[in-house]
């Protein structure tokens, strides 16, 4: 699993800091869940709308049951929030950035049924599709076994690396942004 080494690596701090960002706020309050889910809609739509004109994502085993944007979708709605603008995502521009986007979406899968196991043990009654999308399934499995498949030479890791980076910066960029936009509206620190 080389592949999947160099990009535990090399995303390890970025994921580390999203994680610690995304953890600065409860996700069992309704205004942690809606930070958490707003972030995931800024990215999520434009990298899944990507995704699927890709014909490398197309041979990844149920590519089409791994999509979340709709759970997402029913879950803001559910929540009367609206779906907020999506971020840049022009560095999606290159066949061998699969790899690294479904390793990060993937991944967020995993962690989707950690936070979804705190929601349980909390009061919150939340809406969780987008939480629970896929749960069930051996999405991770066979992602794996998918990845083993791949283009292991150094350009093709390269770019899977560099557009998982992408893909982490972009989700920690839009969290901090969103904190920094609520601390202007209602003046806290």
């Amino acid at each position: 699993m080389q592949l999947l080494q160099a990009l535990r690596e090399a995303t390890g701090p970025l994921h580390r800091r999203l994680d610690d960002a995304v953890s600065a706020q409860p996700i069992e309050t309704l205004s942690g869940y809606a930070r958490f889910l707003s972030m995931h809609a800024e990215i999520l739509p434009a990298v899944e709308d990507w995704l699927l004109r890709s014909r490398d994502f197309a041979t990844l085993p149920e590519f089409r049951d791994r999509l979340r944007t709709d759970a997402l979708r029913r879950d803001l709605s559910a929540l009367k929030l609206p779906m907020p603008k999506m971020r840049d995502m022009s560095f999606l521009n290159d066949e061998s950035s699969v790899v690294g986007i479904c390793y990060v979406l993937e991944g967020s899968r995993l962690g989707a049924a950690y936070l979804c196991s705190l929601l349980g043990k909390s009061d919150a009654t939340l809406p969780t599709a987008f939480l629970r999308h896929g749960s069930g399934r051996s999405h991770w499995k066979t992602f794996l076994a998918w990845l083993t498949e791949q283009d292991r030479s150094g350009l093709a890791t390269g770019q899977a690396v560099f557009s998982a980076r992408q893909v982490f910066d972009s989700y920690l960029k839009a969290l901090l942004e969103q904190d920094n936009n609520r601390k202007r509206v209602f003046g806290t620190s």
